[in-house]
């Protein structure tokens, strides 16, 4: 079935609350910054990758298949008890070779690093960096890789270069979920510095995606007993969506500062805050 449009009347099927975390989602997300997951194997470790970049605003993430892998079976879908719904919120890209997903990423102008144990033995022109000795000024792919096998040998070949994170203590390894969260949560307020905004999407490109994730939203598909999350809206229904959806955003954090006004005042009467005579 063809899906209606959104209108304002329709917004007002999500809840103000879940508008404006919808909307303050949306205006914070990353682009430039992006995971590759390089034939990992757990479906675990994938789902918590995803629900963890999620949360750090990463809006785009690369998974690289290994041969016979989930995307040659047809079970692409992460783990759902782990990834907690975080997957509809994301763009997930599958790949089946290092090299589709390479060619995509250098001619988004991506620099891609990959992520190696610190070693003391290596080759000092190939030792990986510091994490946080990567300019993330520039859009930025960072691939983690197999559990067992670490980064494949043509990812090797083809990134710009390695980077690691320090460790201080006797542990030598992280688990790759683990890791990636760190690194995700290093690069997200690294770029975020370094290009002086909290999102690198434009005005446009927020707008859309706003447009995408309300359709997205349960509350929204139950009330419009949507099927599908596509639609199409024009230029002007554009417009008055984000117009809304901003309102609600400004409207609830209005009721958050007065509510916690009203708090610090409530603490500093006799009484409430210890200092009564």
């Amino acid at each position: 079935a063809r899906m209606p449009k959104i209108t304002l009347q329709s917004l007002m099927c999500v809840l103000p609350q879940r508008l404006a975390r919808i909307h303050r989602a949306t205006s914070l997300r990353m682009q430039g910054l992006r995971v590759v997951l390089d034939g990992i194997e757990d479906p675990g470790n994938r789902a918590a990758v995803i629900r963890s970049a999620e949360a750090m605003g990463l809006l785009h993430i690369h998974v690289i298949h290994p041969p016979g892998g989930p995307i040659e079976g047809g079970k692409t879908a992460p783990n759902r008890a782990i990834s907690t719904g975080s997957q509809k919120w994301v763009h997930l890209q599958h790949h089946s070779n290092v090299g589709s997903c390479v060619e995509l990423l250098r001619t988004s102008g991506f620099k891609i690093y990959t992520a190696k144990p610190e070693n003391p033995g290596d080759d000092v022109a190939r030792c990986p960096v510091p994490l946080q000795d990567l300019d993330f000024g520039h859009k930025t792919a960072l691939v983690f890789g197999n559990e067992r096998l670490g980064i494949s040998e043509e990812m090797s070949k083809l990134a710009d270069g390695d980077f690691t994170i320090q460790m201080f203590g006797l542990t030598e390894s992280l688990n790759i979920s683990v890791a990636a969260a760190i690194c995700m949560h290093w690069g997200r307020q690294a770029r975020q510095r370094a290009i002086g905004a909290e999102t690198d999407l434009s005005e446009a490109e927020q707008s859309l995606l706003l447009e995408q994730y309300l359709v997205k939203s349960s509350h929204f598909q139950k009330k419009m007993k949507l099927d599908s999350a596509r639609t199409v809206l024009t230029k002007e229904e554009r417009r008055q969506m984000w117009e809304a959806a901003t309102n609600a955003s400004a409207e609830m954090a209005a009721r958050v500062s007065e509510e916690a006004e009203t708090e610090a005042e409530l603490t500093r009467r006799p009484g409430r805050s210890g200092n009564s005579h």
